[in-house]
């Protein structure tokens, strides 16, 4: 690994536990024993260090699932994996709405990188993913792979990032992206698809509707 490579992995961690406030050119250069000097030749300025700090621990995420894919037997099941993957990490859902949040507000620019990044990187996967869903049997065959694709990236984007949406009590966003996710994929789905859907989600406790939540605390 080179000395650039830790510095971005060291700022990813920062990033990750700490926030992007806490990253500090004086102090990233003192934990990784370089002049700050030698870290401004690396990267030019802190809005680099930040974006590449950033895009290595969305790498990272992406890195976490397909791993956990590999063990799985078709793409339309490690699409539903990867959602309860997210929904039982609500860790991580924080962590990227509080950086969406701080980025937007101290540093528009990184900000507008990241999302095109992210943009760019969430299409191409999520088009990639449903393409095989589709070779495999499980989608619609007359489905617009890249419009469905751009629809609901832009949908989920604004769920898991805007703080100013409202949710039901009691529903975190997580919850609220599964079950998007979920009928998102039912309405691409062929005969074919709709079974192996139910026969992944009976695998798992069905999530207490909106009405039972109520009666629950009524209770």
């Amino acid at each position: 690994m080179t000395q650039r490579e830790k510095v971005v992995q060291h700022v990813a961690q920062v990033i990750v536990t700490l926030g992007i406030k806490s990253v500090r050119m004086d102090d990233v250069a003192n934990e990784m024993g370089m002049s700050k000097r030698t870290l401004y030749e690396l990267f030019g300025d802190k809005e680099e260090l930040l974006y590449e700090g950033i895009v290595c621990y969305m790498e990272q995420r992406y890195a976490e699932l397909s791993a956990k894919a590999e063990q799985l037997n078709n793409m339309l099941e490690i699409l539903l994996e990867s959602v309860k993957s997210l929904c039982n990490n609500g860790h991580s859902g924080d962590v990227e709405c509080r950086l969406t949040t701080n980025l937007k507000k101290f540093y528009p620019n990184v900000h507008e990188r990241v999302q095109r990044y992210h943009a760019d990187r969430g299409l191409n996967g999520l088009q990639y993913a449903l393409d095989k869903c589709r070779e495999e049997g499980y989608l619609d065959e007359h489905v617009d792979i890249e419009l469905m694709a751009r629809l609901f990236l832009t949908t989920a984007g604004v769920l898991m990032s805007n703080r100013d949406i409202v949710l039901p009590e009691n529903v975190t966003r997580e919850e609220a992206f599964g079950a998007m996710v979920v009928n998102f994929l039912r309405g691409l789905a062929s005969q074919k698809g709709l079974q192996l859907i139910d026969e992944i989600l009976a695998r798992e406790p069905r999530p207490a509707t909106l009405e039972e939540r109520r009666n629950k605390n009524v209770n």
